[in-house]
């Protein structure tokens, strides 16, 4: 994923977004037509190394179509239409994800077998492909790469031109760190779940799904009160909200997560939805809405870059630090980080909102 970022944002910007996004579609039903021959044909020892090569070849083209969906939506909507479009687009992908994860996968593998996932997902990226094929054309103008010799130079100045465009502009930099620190946290979070579904509610981590289905119905919930009230705050401020919910619910599950307790952790759970919410949609709009359009892509292919390389630290992390300290203890600390960062917000939102610069 850190891979792909790198490169995605100036492939967006230059080639267009609609066309990286068909383009992206097409590669990732290629990787599960090869998922699903490679796990019907071969044995298990080659059909392994099918299985991981169509993994990373399915998160290396994700990483093209995200800054491309992104970076299109301001094409396709009303300036205050952003933010629900952001939301469904958001709640969308979860639905999806929920109905794969819960439903589609685990119904196909009893009825069919696993090589069969490869096949329906190839099946669901051919129909994306042909429904993105029907979305105008990119309003922005995009630059052609110049000759084969030079073409990691001009991606590598592109990249460079997405990170500085979000250092120079004390908005971004702020919102693209934050979202960062929300996704690193988030990530590490995620990590601990099975370990507290098992441990300290006594639930088989198989049920995993299940327990963290509430978080969707809350990440839906904020996301219909950030479009209703979006212009009771400024986005900054919507984030530092977002981030201390989360750390303080964060806080509270953590105790909370005791055998029998379901009924008051689930609804922490819906809570953390509601809060996440709040910092994602926000985070999205600014990168959306800050960057001129003809670097939008690199702009969020940067930041997108910046939360894989974070990504790479707690999932090298995390499982140590809750073996040697505790699940609890450590989820303890992912809260009081997430709290810190938004209190730092909040303050920096004040500094920008007095010189005008937090809308």
């Amino acid at each position: 994923a850190f891979l792909g970022s790198l490169i995605a944002g100036p492939v967006v910007d230059r080639w267009g977004r609609k066309r990286i996004l068909v383009g992206s579609l097409a590669a990732r039903a290629l990787a599960a037509i090869g998922f699903w021959a490679g796990t019907l044909l071969l044995p298990p020892g080659p059909a392994i190394i099918i299985v991981y090569a169509a993994t990373v070849a399915g998160t290396a083209f994700t990483q093209f179509a995200t800054p491309a969906e992104l970076s299109m939506l301001p094409d396709l909507v009303k300036h205050e239409n952003l933010v629900p479009a952001n939301a469904l687009l958001q709640l969308s992908g979860l639905a999806a994800e929920g109905l794969g994860i819960v439903i589609l996968s685990p119904l196909l593998i009893k009825l069919s077998g696993p090589p069969a996932v490869g096949l329906m997902s190839a099946i669901f990226c051919v129909s994306a492909m042909f429904l993105v094929s029907g979305l105008p054309r990119d309003t922005a103008s995009s630059e052609r790469l110049s000759s084969a010799g030079s073409i990691w130079k001009d991606l590598r100045n592109d990249f460079q031109t997405g990170l500085r465009t979000i250092t120079h502009d004390r908005l971004l930099r702020l919102v693209a760190i934050q979202a960062t620190v929300a996704a690193t946290l988030l990530l590490v979070l995620l990590s601990l779940v099975p370990g507290l579904v098992s441990r300290h509610l006594g639930i088989a981590a198989e049920n995993m799904p299940y327990v963290l289905l509430p978080g969707g119905l809350g990440f839906a919930l904020g996301a219909v009160i950030l479009s209703r009230s979006e212009a009771a705050l400024s986005k900054p401020a919507w984030i530092a909200t977002g981030l201390t919910g989360f750390g303080v619910t964060v806080g509270l599950l953590a105790v909370s997560s005791q055998p029998g307790r379901l009924w008051l952790v689930l609804p922490l759970i819906l809570g953390l939805g509601v809060f996440l919410a709040l910092v994602i949609i926000s985070a999205r709009v600014v990168l959306q809405e800050r960057p001129p359009a003809g670097v939008r892509g690199r702009v969020i292919a940067a930041q997108l870059a910046l939360a894989n390389a974070a990504a790479l630290l707690p999932l090298v992390l995390g499982g140590s630090l809750a073996d040697s300290l505790g699940i609890r203890p450590v989820m303890g600390i992912v809260g009081l980080l997430a709290v810190l960062s938004g209190i730092i917000v909040f303050f920096q939102a004040r500094a920008l909102a007095r010189t005008g610069e937090a809308e």
